[in-house]
């Protein structure tokens, strides 16, 4: 397979599965930067095939974290006493250090909220999170080491006496991720041998979760086209074990990084064969935006006098919109976009009426009647949302050259409605890429 998910740069992909469909956790990289410094969010994707993803958008941006001042590097997640967390490190504001953050969520696909650091981590870079049975683990990696720890319930400290510094036995360097397989432990993990770049994916084993663990070693090695990092994970995802990392293959930079992932294959005696990356993934197509709307305003967009709602319907989010009233009621989203791409765009909505909004994708003003009319009829019609009778339906709104980086995309109501009239209803907006 190796590349998935090609319509942004992503990095550090840490792979879940819950409810039997899997997510993947990501950092953001800025589009065809030079710097790692510009790392400011996370996303979240998902697949139930492999083949057919979607991209949930932005779930946690530094923005919203209080205590961090720059560099939202690796992460990870996991369900743990029926909420869904993410850990992440930041450069934290007071101490100028690598702190490891928490936030929670309801759904696998956020948005994520944040709780604080985790105390007790210290320099508490790229962590992973595992969970096994009633206990729950911090791993986390920097300054050359990688060290574990118990957490305590509410995950906020780790128990001191547990910490163990893992690298005494490895050439551990950051970005551990920790799976098990029949009784053993498998940590993997990127290496440096005497601080020689880049990094190569490695992997050792141990019977006991804190250790001490065996060096296997290396997974995949040093190739043409690697970005110097290489962090990553391995999940078992429909009988099939997968391993994920990045690389550099599409940018050709080390700062503008593609996900990737392989079959991974156990040796009979447990080894863990070596992989071969290359560009030969799935299309890009295959991958659609979708967000939801109750939750645009914690994901990079806004409501605009509308109001998030729930009921016993087959909306697919945290909620739907409601309110779309009066002139220029409506929400915005931000779609992040890696390559220069056209899209399809597309509105999950229903309404009881014809009714008729204003689309603005890019600073593109979508428009389905006569342009001649005068700039009052213009701005009235816009594009009409037919009635539905109730029904949830896709509609597509058209489609648009989107370029590399953040964009708006706002739909709101056309014209003031009378007193008890209903206006449009959303569930979200999905861009489709078209190759």
């Amino acid at each position: 397979m190796s590349e998935f998910a090609t319509h942004i740069f992503g990095a550090d992909p840490s792979a879940h599965v819950f409810n039997g469909r899997l997510y993947v956790y990501v950092s953001y990289d800025e589009p065809l930067t030079n710097t790692y410094d510009s790392m400011v969010c996370y996303h979240a994707l998902s697949t139930d095939d492999m083949v057919n993803w979607i991209d949930h958008g932005r779930i946690l941006h530094l923005s919203q974290v209080e205590w961090a001042i720059s560099h939202m590097w690796a992460i990870d997640a996991n369900f743990w006493k029926g909420k869904y967390y993410l850990t992440f490190c930041a450069i934290e504001k007071t101490s100028s250090t690598f702190r490891t953050g928490l936030a929670v969520s309801d759904r696998p696909e956020g948005p994520f909220t944040d709780l604080g650091p985790i105390q007790g981590a210290e320099w508490g870079q790229d962590p992973a999170f595992y969970v096994e049975d009633d206990k729950a683990y911090l791993l986390w990696g920097g300054r050359g080491a990688i060290t574990i720890a118990e957490l305590n319930e509410d995950l906020l400290s780790v128990k001191p006496e547990t910490v163990t510094n893992l690298s005494k036995e490895l050439n551990g360097y950051e970005g551990p991720f920790l799976h098990k397989r029949h009784d053993t432990y498998y940590l993997t993990y990127p290496a440096l041998d005497n601080e020689v770049w880049p990094q190569r994916m490695s992997w050792a084993t141990a019977k006991n979760i804190l250790g001490p663990y065996s060096y296997g070693g290396i997974y995949i090695d040093e190739y043409p086209g690697n970005s110097g990092t290489i962090h990553g994970s391995v999940v078992e995802f429909n009988d099939q074990w997968w391993a994920f990392y990045h690389s550099g293959l599409i940018s050709g930079t080390a700062t503008s990084r593609t996900l990737m992932a392989d079959k991974l294959e156990y040796l009979a005696n447990g080894d863990i064969a070596a992989i071969t990356p290359t560009l030969s993934g799935v299309s890009a197509s295959n991958t659609a935006v979708v967000l939801d709307a109750a939750v645009a305003n914690r994901t990079g967009g806004a409501l605009h006098m509308t109001n998030a709602t729930t009921d016993n319907s087959d909306y697919t989010g945290a909620g739907y919109l409601t309110g779309f009233v009066q002139q220029e009621y409506g929400v915005s989203w931000l779609a992040q976009i890696g390559l220069p791409r056209r899209y399809e765009v597309i509105v999950r909505y229903r309404s009881a009426k014809q009714r008729n909004a204003r689309v603005v994708a890019a600073k593109h003003l979508f428009y389905d009647g006569n342009q001649n009319q005068d700039y009052d009829q213009y701005i009235k019609r816009g594009t009409v949302f037919e009635a539905t009778n109730g029904a949830w339906v896709e509609y597509k709104i058209g489609e648009l050259d989107f370029a590399s980086g953040d964009h708006e995309i706002r739909l709101s109501n056309s014209l003031n409605l009378g007193a008890g009239e209903d206006g449009i209803e959303v569930d979200y907006l999905k861009l489709v890429p078209i190759d």
